[in-house]
């Protein structure tokens, strides 16, 4: 989720074979409304459910979000400490190690070890050379000043430079800011955000194209440059660079990175660089014309360096294992991430929401697993991630070495950030820009508290209905957010490039996102209970299909 951490690895696999046949289609809405009275889930489910407690789930975030814990930072012995805290938590609920299989990403005990690589000392250039006839400029951008290069060791791109506008594909509104253009093997550069127009100003389109996270703000329109060949993309920054450079966005004295596969070098950069470096790149004043077009004679030149040391990080894996002897090699796999930021400049961040709140709900969702008298047809793997807040260093690890065949998972269910419900404001304009017929029905007597967004596969529309059976079963008004997922802000991700089915479980965000405000003592211990019984039922459903 942070900002200088957005390279993207882009695990193109073809999609797996699955274990079952998809259902018809999913539910004829996307809005699911609460009951007056919860619909009975099947037994024992209703009674693991209802036998989930808000005490125990504060017992779990008041440790892992404790001082003692340092924030649980990469390679820190707090992040240690919690994945043995974890581990110890699955053996006391009766939860044994994945075992071994054949040798790809082994497990020792409850841990799989993942290598990071340190970047020491950060930094780069971005030297942009203007020739009109016989006559060449040059100006170079200096990271942390007027641009921010990814943190790398010793990498250089450079190419011609071609403008795509704001970088955007959609079909409603339709827009095509590569319509006639060639980008292949080009820097690409575009603006940062969304065109003018109420028509732009909808929930969806801030989400994808103009979040406050810089990652996420990218993430699409990197994938898309990506998709048509671009080396790297430059992305224009607007008049709020000044502050984010010297907030949350400022270079970093060191970073890590998951151990890259070849191909990892091969994927285009991700430079962001200051208004005054767009006018350099487009020769504009300082509100430049939007429309795509070539940049005859100017070429781009990156340059990312750093000074790199290796380390090992761990994702901690429980296992349970099916009852059905002819399902039991398929699983769901549910994960949570263990990391958070630890300290940045001195100041403890706690990561009670970010992800205790998540890791807690897993440890739960297990115990009651493991208590149950009859287990699910299929396997359920628990694991605890490492490196997410890095680039989902843990989960891209697991999917690319994979203890659990990917063929093998019918779903991954990932739990982040679950300790804050929406307010009622934030349901009407949703409902407002989905433009639902009756919202004054769907808003009849619904507590905002009982409302949920879980975020779906879109290729995986057989995931609608359980979703629909899980809210109904505990209580819960549901919005299904249909999503791709390649360009994800957590673990699942990795997952849907992978195109395992997965389903994401997440509250909103808070005004301590990211900060030392994100305390045990500011979550809500109701809205967690209320997600962890929401994925303790859709685990059950799915591995019991």
């Amino acid at each position: 989720m942070r900002a200088l951490l957005a390279l993207l690895l882009l695990l193109g696999a073809p999609a797996p074979a699955r274990g079952q046949a998809p259902s018809p289609g999913k539910p004829p809405s996307d809005f699911v409304r609460r009951e007056a009275e919860p619909a009975p889930l099947p037994e024992p489910l209703d009674r693991l459910a209802a036998g989930m407690r808000a005490g125990a789930l504060s017992t779990h975030v008041a440790f892992l979000a404790s001082p003692a814990l340092e924030g649980r930072g990469l390679d820190t012995p707090g992040l240690a400490a919690a994945a043995g805290y974890a581990a110890s938590q699955l053996s006391l609920a009766g939860i044994p190690p994945l075992p071994p299989g054949d040798g790809k990403g082994a497990l020792a005990a409850y841990f799989q070890a993942v290598p990071v690589r340190e970047i020491r000392e950060p930094g780069g250039t971005v030297t942009v050379e203007r020739r009109e006839g016989a006559t060449a400029t040059t100006r170079t951008l200096v990271s942390g000043v007027d641009a921010l290069v990814p943190p790398a060791t010793d990498r250089t791109v450079s190419a011609p430079a071609v403008f795509a506008g704001y970088g955007i594909r959609e079909r409603s509104p339709e827009r095509d800011d590569y319509r006639g253009l060639d980008v292949k093997g080009r820097v690409v550069v575009l603006l940062e955000g969304l065109p003018a127009g109420e028509e732009w100003r909808t929930k969806a389109l801030r989400s994808r194209y103009a979040a406050e996270d810089a990652e996420d703000r990218w993430a699409v329109k990197l994938e898309t440059a990506r998709s048509l060949g671009a080396l790297a993309v430059v992305g224009v920054e607007g008049v709020e660079w000044a502050a984010r450079i010297t907030g949350k966005d400022r270079p970093p004295a060191f970073v890590f990175r998951g151990v890259a596969d070849e191909s990892r070098e091969a994927e285009p950069l991700l430079v962001r660089v200051s208004p005054a470096g767009g006018q350099a790149l487009l020769g504009a004043g300082p509100a430049p014309n939007d429309q795509p077009r070539p940049l005859p004679g100017v070429t781009v030149t990156v340059r990312a360096q750093g000074r790199e040391r290796l380390a090992v990080s761990r994702n901690v894996v429980g296992f349970l294992e099916g009852q059905d002897p002819g399902l039991r090699h398929e699983a769901v796999v549910v994960g949570a991430h263990l990391d958070h930021l630890g300290r940045e400049g001195g100041v403890l961040h706690p990561g009670a929401d970010d992800n205790a709140s998540g890791v807690a709900s897993l440890l739960e969702i297990a115990r009651a697993l493991a208590s149950s008298p009859r287990r699910p047809k299929r396997s359920v793997v628990f694991a605890f991630w490492t490196g997410e807040e890095e680039d989902k260093i843990g989960s891209t690890f697991w999917v690319s070495r994979p203890p659990w065949p990917l063929s093998k998972t019918t779903a991954y269910l990932n739990l982040d950030m679950v300790g804050h419900p929406w307010t009622r404001k934030e349901i009407e304009d949703l409902l407002a820009d989905a433009r639902l017929p009756d919202p004054g029905a769907f808003l009849a007597g619904l507590d905002p508290a009982d409302f949920v967004e879980p975020g779906l596969a879109r290729y995986a529309p057989e995931l609608g209905e359980v979703l629909v059976r899980a809210g109904r079963g505990t209580g819960l008004a549901l919005h299904l957010d249909w999503t791709e997922g390649v360009t994800g802000g957590s673990d699942y991700r990795p997952f849907a490039r992978s195109r395992v089915p997965f389903v994401r479980f997440f509250g909103n965000f808070f005004p301590g996102y990211h900060g030392p405000g994100d305390t045990a003592e500011a979550l809500d211990a109701s809205q967690v209970l209320r997600m962890a019984r929401l994925a303790l039922a859709t685990t059950w459903l799915l591995a019991d299909r």
